[in-house]
């Protein structure tokens, strides 16, 4: 199609010329032939007309030809602003939500020491608890030995026999309160024995 009306374009420029040049010199040369001078500039005219025709059709085509590459760069730069405004779109779905897990990871790691600090205050409550027992029981122990002895100083009215196994209770109590009394074990050298003397 274009070169089509190029090839016109340039067939009407040159018959415009030609016509131009014959009617020139048919004015020149044969003034008084009128009618071949009207004829002649009547197809002057007419080629001028396709010629205008050629050359305006062939600057549409141009611009047209220009309006479809702008419109196919604009196509291509609307292309290019959806790809990137895709991308910011994505790229701020993953910051968000990067941020959402880090956000959540916080959270669970205040819960975690939370449950520790928890964990560490009942440990406490029960070494505190244990140490209480343990003194109660030191002190029931103190109160018991007590009581030995003081059943010791009130059988001294008494005799010897009943004194000397006040004695090795006490000893026996001693042991068990430092956890190394046995029954296998033989204690004969705590014992306090009674005297042979006559």
């Amino acid at each position: 199609m274009k070169h089509k009306k190029s090839a016109t374009l340039t067939i009407s420029a040159v018959a415009f010329v030609a016509a131009l040049l014959v009617d020139l010199y048919m004015i020149i040369a044969y003034p008084a032939k009128l009618n071949v001078i009207i004829a002649v500039s009547l197809i002057v005219v007419i080629d001028t007309y396709f010629l205008v025709d050629s050359i305006l059709s062939l600057i549409d085509d141009i611009a047209s030809i220009n309006i479809d590459k702008q419109n196919e760069l604009t196509k291509v730069q609307k292309g290019i602003y959806s790809v990137a405004k895709r991308e910011e779109i994505s790229r701020n779905e993953n910051m968000t939500s990067l941020f959402d897990t880090l956000t959540s990871m916080k959270e669970e790691n205040a819960k975690l020491m939370n449950d520790l600090l928890e964990q560490d205050k009942v440990v406490n409550k029960l070494h505190i608890k244990k140490n209480m027992d343990n003194t109660t029981q030191i002190v029931n122990s103190n109160e018991k030995l007590a009581m030995l002895i003081a059943k010791m100083a009130t059988a001294n009215a008494k005799s010897s026999d009943e004194a000397i196994e006040i004695l090795n209770d006490i000893c026996k109590e001693l042991e068990e309160r430092n956890d190394s009394y046995t029954n296998s074990k033989d204690h004969s050298h705590l014992r306090v024995m009674k005297s042979n003397v006559d």
